[in-house]
C-alpha cells in the first residue's frame, strides 16, 4: 500500500515515453517519462511482489515540457532524454544515472524532437528524429554540440522513432507520412554525404570519425 501511494505521488501525469534497460539480466529497470516532464526510474519492475519494486524520480531540475524519448547509451548510467515542445531545451544527457543532467541542445533550432540514438561505434556522435527529418552531431561530448540537418531523400518529414538493432548496428527510422527508412552504422571512411534520388538512398552524416549512415527508403 505504501508503494502504491508513492507511485501515485510521483506519477501525477500521463506517461509519454518508456525505456527498459538492456543491461539488467536478473531484474528489470524501467524508465518512464511523463507529459509534465518528470522522469521516473522503476527498479525490479519485473517482480510481482510490490514490496520489492521501487520508484525513484530522477527528473532534471530544468526539465520543461513533455518527454518524447528515453534512450540508454554505453552503460545504464548514460541516459538520453528528449522533449517534443517548442520553446524548451529539448536534448538532455546524464552520465551518472540521472543524478545530474547536461543540456545538449547546442545550436539546434527551436523545434520538437521525437527520438534520439547514440552511435555505438563512435560515442561522440548522436542522431535525432525531429519535425524536420534527421539531424546529427559529431561533437556530442562538447559543451555546445553542433547539429546538422540530414534530410536528403527523406525531405523534411517528421521522424517519430529511431530504433537500433545492436547485432549489426542497423537503424530503422519511422516517419509520419513517408514510410520507413533503414540504415546502418558502419566503419567506413568518408567526409561528405551524397544522395541517389533514383533509388531513394541517402548517405547522411559522414564524419571525421569514420562512421557512415546509409538510409534506404521503404514505403509503408
Amino acid at each position: 500500500m505504501q508503494q502504491n501511494n508513492n507511485l501515485q505521488a510521483l506519477l501525477n501525469s500521463s506517461p509519454t515515453a518508456f525505456k527498459v534497460s538492456p543491461f539488467k539480466i536478473n531484474s528489470t529497470t524501467l524508465l518512464v517519462g511523463t507529459a509534465n516532464g518528470k522522469l521516473l526510474k522503476l527498479s525490479n519492475a519485473n517482480n510481482t511482489n510490490l514490496s520489492i519494486v521501487s520508484w525513484e524520480e530522477i527528473t532534471g531540475n530544468l526539465f520543461v515540457g513533455s518527454i518524447s524519448a528515453i534512450e540508454f547509451g554505453e552503460t545504464e548510467n548514460d541516459i538520453f532524454v528528449t522533449f517534443h515542445n517548442y520553446g524548451v531545451s529539448s536534448i538532455w544527457y546524464s552520465s551518472n544515472g540521472g543524478t545530474s543532467w547536461v543540456n545538449k541542445e547546442g545550436d539546434f533550432p527551436d523545434m520538437p524532437i521525437k527520438c534520439i540514438l547514440q552511435n555505438p561505434l563512435a560515442r561522440n556522435e548522436v542522431i535525432i528524429g525531429t519535425e524536420l527529418g534527421v539531424w546529427a552531431c559529431e561533437n556530442f561530448n562538447e559543451s555546445t554540440p553542433i547539429w546538422t540537418s540530414s534530410i536528403n531523400g527523406m525531405r523534411d518529414v517528421k521522424v517519430v522513432d529511431l530504433d537500433l538493432r545492436i547485432s549489426d548496428n542497423s537503424i530503422l527510422a519511422t516517419t509520419h507520412g513517408r514510410g520507413t527508412f533503414t540504415g546502418k552504422f558502419t566503419n567506413t571512411t568518408s567526409e561528405t554525404y551524397t544522395l541517389d534520388p533514383i533509388n531513394s538512398v541517402q548517405d547522411i552524416c559522414k564524419s571525421t570519425t569514420s562512421v557512415d549512415y546509409n538510409f534506404n527508403y521503404t514505403p509503408l
